[in-house]
């Protein structure tokens, strides 16, 4: 058995053990700062131009010659189990397909659609009951097709000017302009 003493020892040590393993978390140093201009750069990123650039419904073919078209959107109401809508906003559905007519296996796990309209950027809208799953996880391989669903809650009106822009790795692929439903 514990005396008091002993406890009170123990709970001093424990302490002390946990004040110096906090006391080490983040102590950088001075050159280890951000300077002005890096921390600029994290603050306003630049936007890079989209690799190939086009419209809704028509081919737009990226220098590595892949295929990308975007559909014209259309309006549409999220299953009950949809994630991403936004009070107020309008719900737009479109396929993308890629052709891969590149030499190599195309990932898409890591592409992102991007969505904006005048009054301001779109959200993803994830519905599992109307197959907008997000991008296919299997490399595409040379040669071969695919088309998916995917949805965007946009702020605006029917008619305003809506850009879709595709990024795979981290570079703007493709970018393509036309109207929300």
């Amino acid at each position: 058995m514990f005396t008091r003493t002993a406890r009170n020892v123990s709970a001093g040590a424990t302490a002390l053990l946990l004040a110096l393993a906090l006391s080490a978390c983040g102590g950088g140093t001075e050159s280890d700062s951000t300077t002005a201009a890096e921390g600029e750069a994290l603050v306003n990123t630049v936007e890079e131009e989209a690799q190939a650039k086009g419209a809704f419904d028509a081919a737009v073919v990226t220098p590595d010659k892949n295929s990308f078209t975007i559909s014209s959107p259309a309006k549409f109401s999220p299953g009950k189990f949809a994630a991403g809508q936004l009070p107020g906003q309008i719900n737009q559905r479109f396929n993308v397909s890629v052709s891969n007519g590149s030499g190599a296996d195309l990932d898409l796990a890591t592409l992102i659609v991007k969505g904006s309209t005048p009054a301001g950027e779109c959200v993803d809208i994830f519905d599992g009951d109307a197959k907008m799953d997000g991008a296919p996880q299997t490399p595409l391989a040379a040669g071969a097709s695919i088309t998916f669903a995917w949805g965007l809650s946009c702020p605006g009106a029917a008619g305003d000017e809506l850009t879709v822009v595709l990024t795979n790795n981290a570079v703007n692929i493709v970018e393509a302009k036309g109207k929300l439903a």
